[in-house]
């Protein structure tokens, strides 16, 4: 796949506020792209969806392993750190008052898809403007509006007729959300919690959506074809037609005359 061309066509047709985005996940850290930043060269530890913005808005290739990061919950749910206690995610939430009762708790994350990924299966993360990819990514992220995630989604279906999920927690991790679509195979759109837009400056209006790679040539390919029948970004308002006039404006035309 040119992905570069890829990059350049989305950006024609959806017009999105940054770069889109490609995700590798390595299960050797030594398999990170040379050019991939790390925290480290900072002097700091970050949550990984700072990355993702820097990544995004900045456009640098980044990456990161477990020693780069500090954000606990990611550390989790990513498996990027072995938890001993099978409930210490679902605690975790119990601990921040996301939930009444444990059991509610490990129920939202069940139910949600937020089960950890087993340790072990991603040991490093690069993360890059897809149009600069330095390895062929697993995943492509694209933030957007949600009429912009709309316009994407009937790209996606004109090939596969299958509706795209949205599972949201509001609380966070997002992380999760972004890179478990890599197991289920499935594309997703995220809504993006309080921890991403708190510690990585995501606006109100962004939401994102994640993808296999395998899916851009479809996408690209079903934007086109809908594209061509009218199904466009930006929508298109119908201006055709003529507004009524209230009272203070025919006063007015009473006062006007031709030239």
């Amino acid at each position: 796949m040119d992905y570069k061309f890829f990059s350049e066509e989305i950006t024609r047709m959806i017009r999105p506020q940054s770069y889109l985005l490609g995700v590798k996940l390595l299960k050797d850290i030594n398999m990170l792209p040379k050019e991939a930043v790390r925290p480290a060269k900072y002097g700091i530890k970050i949550s990984l969806c700072q990355w993702t913005t820097m990544a995004r808005r900045w456009g640098r290739i980044l990456g990161a392993v477990a020693d780069d990061i500090n954000c606990t919950p990611c550390l989790a749910a990513l498996g990027l750190k072995r938890m001993e206690n099978s409930k210490a995610l679902s605690e975790y939430f119990l601990d921040m008052g996301y939930f009444d009762s444990i059991e509610l708790a490990k129920k939202a994350a069940k139910g949600l898809g937020l089960e950890p990924i087993p340790s072990g299966e991603i040991r490093g993360i690069a993360i890059f403007p897809l149009e600069m990819a330095p390895i062929d990514p697993d995943i492509v992220l694209i933030y957007g509006t949600p009429a912009q995630m709309a316009r994407l989604a009937s790209g996606h279906l004109y090939h596969y007729g299958k509706l795209i999920e949205s599972r949201t927690t509001g609380f966070g991790i997002s992380c999760l959300s972004a890179v478990k679509t890599h197991f289920t195979d499935e594309p997703a759109f995220v809504h993006p919690g309080r921890g991403e837009r708190i510690l990585a400056g995501t606006d109100e209006s962004e939401m994102f959506m994640t993808f296999p790679a395998r899916y851009c040539e479809s996408l690209l390919d079903g934007l086109k074809k809908t594209h061509e029948k009218g199904t466009r970004y930006p929508v298109q308002s119908y201006m055709i037609y003529q507004p009524p006039t209230i009272k203070p404006m025919k006063s007015l035309e009473e006062k006007l005359a031709n030239l």
